[in-house]
């Protein structure tokens, strides 16, 4: 069964639609981006076979067994994202710490197993902070989807008041909210089905979103190498999530219009773990290998969403007065156990002058999956559908990371690299357009290729202390979807009628280190 076939099928029945976690927001918290050090940035990240910097401890913890000293160290990021639809630019600025950490060296005097390190870490794994603006011309409106994804519903389990059930709890935000703005009317004849206020062709519809968030990682890292040939590295890894989402989506119609507005929150903690090992056959060359596992999410999320609404030309109902119509604010715990990652790498050190690096990672995006609280029998089966989802929509994507570093002197480096993400969908679901929302949110984005160009310069004091800067520019285009296509059989029945996405990122960082 293809994906058009099965969402069509299940989508208006499944009760997980009824809440605010979906494929969408799995994905949101299981995509890192590039993170690190100005050394590991500047050289596009690809430390997994060098180790001997806080970044390769992430990567592949046997790195810190190549360490023969202590160190300390710690990274400022300040960064420009630039969103650009069209001739509509917003930016976000912020300035902050995206890296710290310490490293403990500790000598065994034993030929075998000369040495034990211990260290901890923090990265920012991810930022959310961006603005998005978009406008245009739709060929299809959000009405005609909410009143096509309706079907179904009894409308009098839909109407609000106060002495009435409260229809959030048990049916689709869209269709309580379309239905008590009288944006979608029942129709005459029909049982349970929904016809949108006006046909009106080609409203003016604008998007603004404002994230703010970031997924921060702490690493608590021990390795050791055995008889400097082969280094071993075990860390247990504790992630921190904050998001936050205010969106609006409106449509303007000759006579009218209304405004959709959800706010959503989202914050929790997990927990993961990584093996690596770095091989070096002979002194010129090194191999890494690693292994991260899942990352099991406890996760808790509040969302509020309104409707605005202005369509007196369109309502034939006389007691229709313009209103906002609310949900109020509601809150659901829920798991999220994100794929685990296998790292392999391969660099060559060429004396002191001249060091080469490239990693590959895979991330096999299908193995996300959402689950409920751990106790909550009763609710179980919430999520089956949206897994079902993610294992037809998502792929294995790649990540290739690359680098150089060249000394010119003993105390002064320079360095250049690339590093590329691809997009973790497959095909027939990213030209389709048919992501299944859940909640109110209607807006996504189908994530392209990402690519960062890095370079920097080092400059070593004396032998305890360093400095490192690094400028990274980043870029990805995306589509932006106002709402999911909707498909009649095999037939397109509503336009959504993408946005195109361009993002962009200049971030420049400094580090700053000591060792002893």
């Amino acid at each position: 069964m293809n994906k058009i076939t099965y969402l069509v099928s299940t989508l208006l029945i499944t009760s997980s639609s009824l809440f605010a976690q979906g494929e969408v927001d799995a994905l949101r918290f299981s995509r890192e981006g590039l993170y690190g050090t100005a050394r590991a940035m500047s050289m596009g990240g690809a430390f997994g076979a060098l180790g001997g910097d806080l970044s390769a401890l992430t990567i592949n913890p046997a790195g810190i067994g190549i360490y023969r000293s202590s160190e300390v160290a710690g990274t400022f990021n300040l960064s420009r994202n630039r969103s650009v639809v069209g001739d509509r630019t917003a930016d976000k600025n912020r300035f902050n710490m995206d890296n710290l950490g310490f490293v403990g060296y500790f000598p065994l005097r034993n030929d075998a197993i000369p040495l034990i390190n211990f260290g901890f870490s923090y990265n920012k794994l991810k930022s959310f902070d961006k603005n998005i603006s978009a406008i245009g011309t739709a060929k299809g409106t959000l009405i005609d989807y909410i009143a096509k994804t309706s079907t179904g519903y009894d409308p009098l389990l839909l109407e609000m008041g106060e002495n009435l059930p409260n229809p959030f709890l048990d049916m689709p935000w869209l269709t309580v909210l379309a239905y008590n703005s009288w944006l979608i009317d029942p129709v005459e004849g029909e049982e349970f089905e929904y016809r949108p206020v006006t046909n009106e062709p080609g409203p003016i519809n604008e998007i603004r979103l404002r994230e703010r968030g970031y997924i921060d990682n702490y690493d608590f890292t021990v390795g050791t190498t055995l008889g400097n040939v082969l280094n071993l590295g075990l860390a247990l890894s504790i992630k921190d999530v904050s998001y936050s989402l205010v969106s609006d989506y409106l449509e303007d119609f000759d006579d009218g219009g209304y405004t959709l507005t959800n706010w959503l929150t989202t914050s929790g903690a997990g927990f993961s773990a990584k093996f690596g090992a770095i091989y070096r056959p002979v002194n010129e060359l090194r191999l890494g290998l690693a292994y991260h596992t899942p990352t099991w999410y406890a996760l808790t999320e509040t969302y509020e969403a309104q409707i605005d609404d202005d369509m007196g030309a369109y309502v034939t109902d006389p007691d229709y007065k313009p209103a906002v119509i609310s949900s109020g604010s509601f809150a659901n715990d829920y798991d999220l156990k994100t794929p685990g990652k296998l790292v392999a790498s391969i660099a060559t050190v060429q004396g002191s002058r001249f060091i080469a690096s490239l990693d590959y990672e895979l991330t096999d995006y299908s193995n996300m999956k959402l689950s409920v609280p751990s106790g909550a029998f009763e609710r179980e089966e919430w999520y089956d559908e949206d897994n079902e989802f993610i294992k037809m929509d998502y792929r294995a994507a790649s990540t290739i990371r690359a680098g150089v570093e060249y000394r010119f002197t003993q105390q002064f480096s320079g360095r250049l690299g690339y590093a590329w993400m691809q997009n973790p969908y497959e095909k027939e679901f990213r030209d389709s357009g048919i992501a299944a929302i859940a909640g109110s949110n209607t807006i996504y984005r189908m994530e392209g290729d990402t690519h960062y160009f890095t370079g920097g310069l080092g400059y070593r004091f004396n032998r305890n202390f360093f400095i490192d800067m690094a400028v990274v520019y980043s870029s990805q285009t995306d589509d932006l979807y106002p709402f999911p296509n909707y498909y009649e059989g095999e037939t397109l029945a509503v336009d959504a009628s993408p946005f195109k996405l361009k993002n962009s990122s200049l971030k420049g960082l400094i580090t700053l280190g000591y060792k002893f």
